[in-house]
């Protein structure tokens, strides 16, 4: 029974570092810029800003949001998994 009760002290500990470091994360940014493409995204992850030169074609720009968006997902993972204890 008192080890049911300990396992839900871990669990909102660790609920607690999730929120808490959510929020860190939400302040960071990433910029990427490739082929008169600039993204911005936030560590949630969000679109902050879009620029892009004249010509550049919409395949492009998705091509570049994309790797924002994978590039920001892949470091806040790494991020969470150097600060949760499991």
């Amino acid at each position: 029974m008192f080890d049911q009760f300990k396992q839900l002290g871990d669990l909102a500990k660790m609920q607690k570092q999730a929120r808490d470091l959510q929020k860190q994360l939400a302040k960071e940014e990433l910029t990427v810029e490739e082929n008169g493409v600039k993204v911005v995204v936030s560590g949630q992850p969000r679109l902050k800003s879009l620029s892009f030169e004249e010509g550049v074609s919409g395949e492009q720009i998705m091509k570049v949001v994309n790797k924002a968006l994978d590039e920001v997902q892949r470091l806040m993972a790494q991020k969470l998994m150097g600060k949760i204890n499991f």
